[in-house]
């Protein structure tokens, strides 16, 4: 397993994904100090740019960046090393879940300069009071809610073998997301796991203005539940991938 990741890690060095992984938290940043400057100055023990930057993100951004690398790291096996692949007989389960595990990987850089960024721009930049306990938390969050998106993306690409159609359902499907969020259906639709698990972290609606304290989205058995939801969808589809791996190996 440790080899299969390695092989990964040597492909995706020169790969499109690796520029990603630098481009997108400067873009990022870039976006929320654009957003922060239109909405003026912040409300009294109140952050713009953490409002901005952990619900936009999982809106407007990551279901991009996540179709992107799950779509970046799977298209570019061609036929024959596929044939090769086979040939040597691979295990189809132990390159797929490197693969997942590099698409993580990746995610978790991301993530990680994002808010590093994040924080020292409103720390000292913006003369913002940014709690670093609530930043890792929702950084946190933020990445274990990501992880069905992945797994479902590899489960889109796997289904249809096209690449456009992982971004434009991503993309479609996270629209209604900060609706379906505060609904007792949020539960049943992963795309939205992000944005209701930040709820009671960063005190921020759905639909992006702040809550009050007595809202019941502050309650945190949602980021529990939804936490926990995260990891068992992504787990179940990742089985249901290895099981369309295994099928089309043996055609």
């Amino acid at each position: 397993m440790i080899k299969m990741l390695k092989v990964e890690w040597i492909k995706e060095k020169r790969a499109a994904n690796s520029t990603l992984k630098y481009i997108v938290p400067v873009i990022f940043l870039l976006f929320n100090l654009f957003m922060v400057n239109l909405m003026g100055q912040s409300p009294e023990g109140r952050s713009y740019l953490m409002a901005t930057a952990f619900n936009w993100y999982p809106v407007l951004i990551l279901p991009i960046v996540l179709s992107l690398l799950v779509v970046n790291i799977v298209s570019k096996e061609k036929e024959e090393h596929l044939t090769f692949q086979r040939r040597l007989n691979l295990s189809v389960e132990k390159i797929l879940i490197a693969k997942n595990e590099m698409v993580i990987l990746e995610l978790f850089v991301i993530l990680i300069l994002s808010s590093i960024g994040i924080y020292l721009v409103g720390r000292f930049f913006l003369q913002e009071e940014i709690s670093l306990k609530i930043m890792f938390l929702a950084t946190c969050c933020l990445f274990i809610g990501s992880l069905p998106i992945i797994a479902l993306s590899f489960f889109i690409y796997n289904l249809f073998n096209k690449k456009y159609l992982v971004i434009l359902i991503n993309f479609v499907f996270t629209f209604p997301s900060a609706m379906i969020a505060v609904t007792s259906y949020w539960k049943f639709f992963p795309w939205d796991y992000n944005l209701r698990i930040l709820c009671p972290i960063i005190e921020v609606h759905p639909n992006g203005t702040f809550l009050e304290k007595s809202s019941p989205l502050t309650s945190m058995n949602a980021v529990f539940v939804g936490l926990a939801l995260s990891v068992m969808v992504y787990i179940l589809i990742t089985v249901l991938n290895i099981g369309m791996e295994r099928g089309k190996s043996h055609v």
